[in-house]
């Protein structure tokens, strides 16, 4: 994989990237919460269910063939932003986000933090790739690339994005499914099929 599709970006640049993992089995979702499990609770204000979809803190999948993609916020650009921890020909790297021990790691399939839902997403392929833009609402955000959301979906169907604050109109980064997304967003939001 070249230096550029390593390299943390907008989800329009990564491209190449989706196409590598189409097809690909997803063996692990964990996302790296700046708190403590049940900190996060309080500090967030969710439901203990909630822990794995809404902490703040990115997310890594993990796929079968030994890539592994992280996937985070950047307000600086309105946007999701993507990137390369490893893969299969030995490339880490420089600073691993699951070596970083201020981080605290949540698999989806934890039975306290997570929901039920994510069963049915670990273990399956990945059949298709989404961008999800959504219209600027000022002349600030105009200039910015406003893609707030990767859908992922999978060969049984079911899908997740990873969403630049599309569970509650913000800068937060969350793993969720589309039945969370503020409903006052929708009208300005767009999807666009990747791959």
């Amino acid at each position: 994989m070249d230096e550029d599709n390593k390299k943390s970006s907008i989800p329009s640049d990564k491209v190449k990237l989706f196409e590598v993992v189409k097809n690909q089995t997803l063996s692990k979702l964990i996302r790296c919460s700046w708190w403590e499990s049940s900190d996060a609770m309080e500090q967030c204000g969710i439901a203990q269910e909630d822990v794995f979809s809404l902490t703040a803190g990115p997310v890594l999948l993990y796929f079968q063939s030994g890539l592994v993609v992280g996937a985070a916020s950047d307000p600086a650009q309105n946007s999701v932003v993507v990137w390369v921890e490893r893969d299969d020909t030995g490339y880490v790297t420089d600073e691993p986000t699951e070596n970083d021990t201020d981080l605290y790691t949540i698999s989806a399939l934890d039975n306290q933090y997570s929901n039920s839902y994510w069963s049915q997403i670990v273990g399956q392929n990945i059949k298709m790739v989404n961008i999800i833009k959504r219209a600027p609402q000022n002349a600030l955000l105009a200039e910015l690339q406003n893609e707030v959301g990767v859908e992922l979906v999978m060969d049984n169907g079911k899908k997740f994005i990873l969403s630049h604050g599309l569970h509650n109109n913000s800068d937060d980064f969350s793993v969720i499914t589309e039945s969370y997304i503020d409903r006052r967003l929708l009208e300005n939001l767009g999807w666009v099929n990747v791959v």
